[in-house]
């Protein structure tokens, strides 16, 4: 084989590699190794939560400006975290988004103790379904009860 000939097949081979690894990347939405589906929704951008809740000392709640609810627990009782009324969120990856656990601490101030603490997410969930119902707002539900609440109460008026 000649030179040209050699260059033109490690080439394709290249290629070939190149698009089984995009293939393998773009699983949005679709099946993964284990055959459950991607969730598009497993990272979050610290930048856009736009509310949290304390579950005890250990446990946080986050509320994603896209309606997406996350359980984040810290790798043992945050003391204080209860009564935080605001948080933070570091990424120790430097990205905009967090999608495992070990990549961000809270950050909050305490108000017994004064002074501001960290603690350290050991584990991240989103949370769907039933578990998500309670934290995020139903944006439809909810504009659908408004509107029925504001006719009945307009036709009780007239009566």
């Amino acid at each position: 084989m000649n030179r040209q000939a050699i260059t033109a097949i490690l080439g394709m081979a290249a290629l070939g590699v190149i698009l089984v690894a995009c293939a393998s990347e773009a699983t949005d939405g679709q099946p993964g190794g284990d055959g459950k589906p991607v969730d598009r929704y497993r990272c979050f951008n610290p930048t856009f939560v736009r509310n949290f809740e304390t579950a005890g000392d250990d446990k946080l709640i986050i509320l994603s400006d896209s309606n997406q609810a996350y359980e984040l627990a810290m790798a043992g009782p945050c003391f204080g975290l209860d009564d935080s009324l605001a948080i933070g969120i570091r990424s120790h990856t430097g990205m905009g988004e967090i999608c495992d656990p070990l990549d961000a601490d809270i950050i909050f101030h305490d108000n017994a103790m004064g002074g501001r603490r960290e603690c350290r997410v050991m584990t991240m969930r989103h949370l769907t379904g039933d578990e998500a119902a309670k934290y995020i707002t139903p944006r439809k539900a909810a504009a659908a009860a408004a509107s029925t609440g504001s006719s009945s109460t307009s036709s009780s008026a007239h009566q």
